[in-house]
Parts: C-alpha cells; sequence; structure tokens
C-alpha cells in the first residue's frame, strides 16, 4: 500500500502548501487536481510542481483531470500533455454524466488510452457515483473492453457489503483508492454527505486494503476541510502495510 493524497482535498492551499503537508505527514505521492492546481495546458506550472515534488521526495502519481468522455476527444489532448510535464503514471478521466452504458463514451475511452500510451500514461476512470462507473459492472466492463483502470472510492449511498462488492469486481483493473469516511446526507439532497473522520471508518477500510494491498490509497475530502484533521487520518492509514505498483509493469522501473 502506497499512501498519498489528493491535492483537491485542499483547494485553498498553494502547490507548495500541498507539499509541505504531504511531507509533514508522511504521505509520499499526490494526485494533482486540474481545476485548481495545474490547470490543462499549464505545461510549466505541470513541470515546476514536478520538479517540487522531486526535491520534496514525493512522486506526482496522477493528474486528476476533469475531462469528461462524453465530450469531444479533441478536449483530451490538454490534459495529456499535461500529465506528462506533470510525470504522472494515470491520468484520471469521467465516465459521462449518466449511470446507463453508452457506447460512444465506451469508444472515446479507448481512444484516450491509445493517445496515452505512448506517453508511459495509464489513463483511468473514478467509480463515482452519478457515471457510468457507479454500477461496478459496467465499471469492470469499461475497464476490460477500453483497456483503462479505475479508481475505487466508497459510495455513501450503499451499503459497506455493496462497495466490497464493486472493489472486488474492479480488482483486475484497480490503480488507486480515494480514501474518506462519509456517511450518507440527507434524503434526496445531492452532495449532502457527512465527512466524518477517517477513524469512524477504520473496519471498512482495513477490509478493502486487506483485499487490495497494493493499489495507491489517496487520502481525499477531510471533516471540515481542516489540515489537524488530515494528520489524524494519515495516521489511521499509516497503520497499513505497503505493497507493489500497479500501473507498472514489471521491468519498467521507476519513471
Amino acid at each position: 500500500m502506497k499512501r498519498g493524497l489528493v491535492s483537491i482535498t485542499f483547494r485553498n492551499l498553494s502547490c507548495e502548501e500541498i507539499i509541505a503537508q504531504c511531507v509533514r505527514n508522511g504521505l509520499e505521492y499526490i494526485e494533482w487536481g486540474g481545476d485548481v492546481h495545474i490547470p490543462a495546458g499549464n505545461l510549466g506550472r505541470a513541470a515546476e510542481v514536478r520538479k517540487l515534488c522531486a526535491d520534496a521526495g514525493l512522486v506526482p502519481v496522477g493528474y486528476g483531470s476533469y475531462y469528461n468522455a462524453a465530450a469531444d476527444i479533441s478536449g483530451f489532448l490538454p490534459v495529456l500533455s499535461t500529465a506528462a510535464a506533470l510525470g504522472a503514471r494515470y491520468v484520471r478521466i469521467w465516465a459521462g454524466n449518466k449511470c446507463e452504458y453508452d457506447r460512444r463514451i465506451a469508444d472515446n475511452i479507448a481512444a484516450c488510452v491509445a493517445l496515452a500510451a505512448p506517453f508511459g500514461l495509464a489513463v483511468t476512470l473514478e467509480c463515482h457515483r452519478w457515471t457510468m462507473t457507479e454500477d461496478p459492472d459496467i465499471a469492470a466492463a469499461l475497464a476490460s473492453g477500453t483497456g483503462c483502470k479505475l479508481h475505487f472510492q466508497p459510495n455513501p449511498d450503499i451499503p459497506f457489503e455493496r462497495n466490497l462488492y464493486a472493489l472486488r469486481t474492479s480488482l483486475p483493473y484497480l490503480c488507486s483508492c480515494h480514501v474518506f469516511a462519509w456517511d450518507k446526507g440527507p434524503a434526496g439532497v445531492k452532495g449532502g454527505d457527512v465527512r466524518l473522520p477517517l477513524s469512524a471508518k477504520r473496519d471498512d477500510w482495513r477490509q478493502y486494503i486487506d483485499l487490495a494491498p497494493d493499489a495507491y490509497y489517496l487520502l481525499e475530502f477531510v471533516k471540515d476541510n481542516s489540515i489537524a484533521q488530515l494528520a489524524e487520518d494519515a495516521a489511521v492509514l499509516k497503520a497499513f502495510e505497503r505493497g507493489t505498483d500497479p500501473c507498472i509493469k514489471p521491468g519498467d522501473g521507476q519513471r
């Protein structure tokens, strides 16, 4: 298991401050967000952050883009060049805006995978509510059919057992897990989830990690957007052991 942080957890902090928090809390990997910290197309800033990470002994493992495969494939090109300049190992994209399978979107995902391959980049889909990957069976079919990888994250709208099934289904394609502790919010309120300390879901995450010990585990969306909570959650995460890199094939080495 490799511990890290998703930078959008603290959109109010600079890249330099994000790096400092990771060093302070023993988080070695960062998934950089493409909305605030490193906007798509800003290759200069991507290269700067790559060097800042290297100087701090951190790995800019992923680029969390906001390209949606429901859009024209041309929108992926600046995302790809930015991820490459950052030195990322994967680039996250989105699978539409509805739960039903859409062949056109699947074709776009496959095209993204093909474009990213010469750069040594994996393309990943976040298993997210309100997209095609909400259904774990559709998510696995997309990964199998397009060559992409998957991000797991628990869906607070469903029971733990269903989330465990979702993770188990994604295992052949799993790249990383977004780590947070949420309870379902008020009925009918989209995005009204209740954030908790990670310790409140410790037993859930212990089972997730036991099932997939080799993934990246990246903290995201801590309670109250609190730096103190990040430190507490990072300490919980540190209790679990590390594995091997799922995004690099044997013999490929580290980039």
